[in-house]
């Protein structure tokens, strides 16, 4: 249960609130299982109170300072919320419902938010560096132009999410097969996103719309890109072995010193690839009813026929 007289300065109202917050700089609030549904909380201070057990579905948290809260253990509901601008650096929010809530621009570097439900959210232009999402659920999440810059996303399920325009440079979205894959990303909107350094070993994309992304120096290892569509995105240097790139499309996409060691290209879709190789395409598993430029298939067909050969039905499998 809340402290009685900490839930009664409460309830004057947040200027009365923060006045006597400043002034009890040690006290801790404890607003423990305290009833704040559809509370317009609009700028309050709650850093570092204990809120565990609280209501807060539907309050108006607009603006207000949660950082450091701790809700770890309690499955803390905030549905449907109102955090725009909200501080919640380095929060302790494990597991929490933040499904339909409006996190646009709220600023959660560095917290925890693993195995947190964000689903149908609105995180657009949030700050999320170094956070962790790891097992967080954002399928439906609205977070284009987020900043998720060496966040740990390992698990996480975004699939039909918005993450046009993300950053997501050096973020960890990568997974093991045995423990089921990466970060499942299928049929997520990644446009014109920023994967520099990122790692997306074993994550699934398929049917992503990877359109004008930058993936410079990606690790791609063991992804699963099948029917993505990659055009006119910047793959230089990207690190694609053993990739499923099945019927992936990559016109005009930028494929300057990309690694395609047993890559699967069959039935991509490769024509205007820039700074492509047959260098390159030799490593690749299969290129069976691959798309290439005339020249390079050209090229292909006379020295390495046994790249556009049905690997369904090779010597190797017969």
């Amino acid at each position: 249960m809340a402290n009685p007289g900490h839930f009664a300065e409460l309830k004057k109202g947040v200027e009365a609130w923060n006045t006597w917050r400043r002034a009890s700089l040690e006290s801790v609030p404890d607003l423990r299982e305290a009833d704040l549904r559809g509370a317009n909380l609009s700028g309050v201070n709650f850093r570092g109170a204990d809120l565990s057990g609280a209501d807060l579905r539907e309050a108006n948290l607009s603006e207000a300072n949660l950082s450091e809260v701790d809700l770890r253990g309690y499955e803390a509901d905030l549905s449907e919320a109102d955090l725009r601008g909200a501080n919640l650096r380095w929060a302790y929010l494990s597991e929490t419902n933040f499904s339909e809530a409006n996190l646009g621009g709220a600023d959660l570097r560095g917290a925890y938010l693993d195995k947190t439900n964000f689903r149908d959210a609105s995180l657009q232009r949030a700050e999320l560096i170094e956070a962790n999402l790891s097992g967080a659920d954002l399928r439906g999440a609205l977070l284009r132009g987020a900043f998720l810059r060496e966040a740990d996303l390992r698990w996480a399920d975004l699939r039909w999410a918005d993450l046009r325009e993300v950053d997501f440079r050096w973020a960890n979205l990568s997974g093991e097969e045995h423990l089921g894959g990466g970060t499942d990303l299928r049929r997520a909107n990644l446009r014109a996103a920023d994967f520099r350094g990122a790692d997306l070993s074993r994550a699934n994309l398929s049917w992503a719309l990877l359109d004008e992304a930058t993936l410079i120096g990606a690790q791609l290892i063991g992804t699963n890109l099948s029917r993505a569509f990659l055009d006119r995105a910047n793959l230089s240097g990207a690190v694609l072995i053993e990739a499923n790139l099945r019927g992936a499309f990559l016109d005009q996409a930028n494929l300057s010193a990309a690694r395609l060691g047993a890559a699967d290209l069959r039935r991509a879709t490769l024509r205007g690839a820039k700074s492509l190789f047959v260098k390159q395409l030799t490593k690749a598993a299969t290129l069976y009813e691959a798309e290439l430029d005339e020249g390079l298939m050209g090229k292909i067909e006379r020295d390495y026929p046994h790249l556009l050969e049905d690997p369904e039905h090779s010597p190797d499998n017969s």
